[in-house]
């Protein structure tokens, strides 16, 4: 019960620790509650079932807005490292930004095919021999194919791990906030759900809906990568102005 109050009170605390609003809060905790129904409703309905397909194919807005953050996220992630470092921050915390950084670049660049869905040059031969898609991307290479619900899982049992951090006082400053624990359990069940219906298949109907949907997870994956460095960045400034250690 003690521990149940400690989480709600930092909850609570959490506008002043990382200085947003109280609605910037709520909008935080629910929005990928509310991105995932209203998407599972526009599925079930017929008539707008077709436009929301097409919202997620490659090339699509899930996916372009998937590059847009996870890129964005990278980019502010290692200005936070560089300031971090500035800063005097332990050598663990700038590494450990340094290293999230570039792997939310790798994201935003894989989803995009390094480019080339916007330039439109061809793959490499050997590239393209061992590519099931013909892409010069890497989770399409064979052995990886179909297999990128793993990564997603580890993303979000490792953001779930990121929150039980932050409240260690040595991993406060890497710690993913508790305000975030909404996105990695729904990024978590649903990779689970897929890891599971490649061992155990469910139903056919089911089987196409999990993947296709599977690029909404890679939406929330980028966009709670995003949330978390800058939600962090403002937590640093906020302990620098206070001058916590």
């Amino acid at each position: 019960m003690a521990g149940f109050a400690n989480n709600l009170f930092i909850i609570e605390n959490s506008e002043a620790t990382y200085d947003i609003q109280a609605s910037s809060k709520k909008a935080i905790i629910f929005a990928p509650v509310i991105i995932m129904f209203l998407f599972a409703v526009f599925l079930f309905i017929p008539t707008t079932r077709q436009a929301t397909l097409w919202m997620l194919d490659e090339n699509h807005p899930v996916e372009l807005l998937t590059f847009v953050f996870a890129l964005t996220g990278g980019i502010f992630g290692l200005a936070l490292a560089r300031r971090a470092r500035k800063q005097g921050e332990k050598t663990l915390v700038v590494n450990f930004y340094i290293f999230f950084s570039v792997a939310l670049i790798f994201i935003a660049m894989e989803e995009v095919a390094w480019g080339q869905k916007f330039f439109e040059f061809d793959t490499p031969t050997a590239w393209r021999a061992i590519n099931l898609q013909g892409e010069t991307t890497l989770h399409n290479v064979m052995g990886l194919q179909g297999h990128s619900e793993i990564l997603r899982l580890i993303f979000g049992l490792g953001g779930l791990v990121g929150v039980c951090l932050s409240f260690h006082l040595y991993f406060q400053k890497i710690g993913a906030p508790v305000i975030l624990l909404s996105w990695f359990l729904i990024i978590t069940f649903h990779a689970a759900v897929d890891v599971y219906n490649d061992f155990f298949p469910i139903e056919p109907r089911f089987d196409y809906y999990i993947n296709r949907t599977s690029e909404l997870v890679e939406l929330l994956i980028a966009i709670s990568g995003f949330l978390y460095v800058i939600l962090n960045s403002k937590m640093l400034s906020t302990m620098l102005k206070v001058g916590h250690p």
